[in-house]
């Protein structure tokens, strides 16, 4: 009998390749989203409604699952907290394999929110195999980015001249069937990046070659940054949690190339130009 998969976030950018690359391999998953309604179209995949905020989704989602793939709420400073009940649900369920996506660097701090959420996967006893992967190259064709390059071909940034190894999430979204299929990986971590750093300048240049139009790339401080956003009516806290991470991206935090992709598929990482042109009707 084969295992099941249940994959939290399965509408997201990483959660939505990796459903793909299951049905691929034959390995249909269970796939979690808010709203199961409004996807029950894709007649191979079983949709089934899981929330955060509401721990009567957390049987259903998990009944006769061996292995999930674990995303934390994105976009919430609190998001160790909200997953705690759902890791105690796992033990009871007897999962046997936890894959956590958490993100690059949460290591060196442990009070942050995905450390913590890192170490209650952990003690939970379960196998698990923690995926910490940089900054999204599709963040480049995904709003609030790609909104701003459409209208004004430019990026308005407080990243200064630091260069960060971003990642294809096609990347990491083959690590982690890699990680949910091969028992080699059970209790590890990996540091998910791209094969190269880049600078927003580096970018800028290969996004317009491929677009065939000019981007540029303008460097600005964190206060007009966040002032923007502000305006734009983005909630304060979400604000200060995107600062800090520009913080840790001005310090070079986001800069070390790692060979861990490699070791995950046996290939190097997509590279920034292949991105480029597999997205560039994007830009233009």
């Amino acid at each position: 009998m084969s295992e099941r998969i249940l994959v939290i976030g399965s509408t997201g950018k990483v959660g939505g390749e990796l459903v793909k690359i299951l049905i691929s391999n034959r390995k249909p998953p269970r796939a979690a989203t808010r709203n199961p309604s409004a996807k029950n179209k894709e007649q191979s995949i079983e949709f089934v409604e899981f929330d955060y905020d509401r721990p009567e989704t957390f049987v259903p989602a998990l009944s006769g699952i061996d292995k999930v793939f674990l995303v934390a709420r994105p976009g919430d400073n609190n998001s160790d907290k909200a997953a705690e009940p759902f890791i105690d649900e796992m033990i009871t369920a007897k999962v046997r394999l936890i894959v956590n996506l958490t993100a690059m660097g949460v290591e060196r701090d442990e009070s942050f929110m995905l450390r913590i959420l890192e170490k209650n996967v952990e003690k939970s006893g379960i196998p698990f195999v923690h995926l910490r992967p940089n900054w999204f190259m599709q963040n480049f064709n995904c709003a609030p980015m790609l909104t701003e390059i459409r209208a004004k071909g430019t990026l308005h940034l407080p990243a200064a001249d630091a260069k960060l190894s971003f990642i294809d999430v096609r990347d990491i979204a083959a690590a982690g069937y890699a990680a949910l299929t091969e028992e080699r990986h059970s209790n590890k971590a990996y540091t998910l990046t791209g094969k190269e750093a880049l600078n927003h300048l580096d970018v800028a240049e290969k996004l317009s070659r491929v677009s065939g139009r000019r981007i540029t790339y303008v460097p600005v401080s964190e206060e007009i940054a966040c002032s923007g956003l502000a305006r734009s009516g983005v909630p304060q806290k979400l604000i200060d949690r995107w600062a800090e991470f520009y913080r840790k991206i001005r310090l070079g935090f986001c800069s070390p190339v790692t060979a861990d992709v490699d070791i995950l598929l046996g290939r190097p990482p997509i590279s920034f130009d292949q991105y480029a042109g597999d997205y560039a009707e994007a830009w233009k």
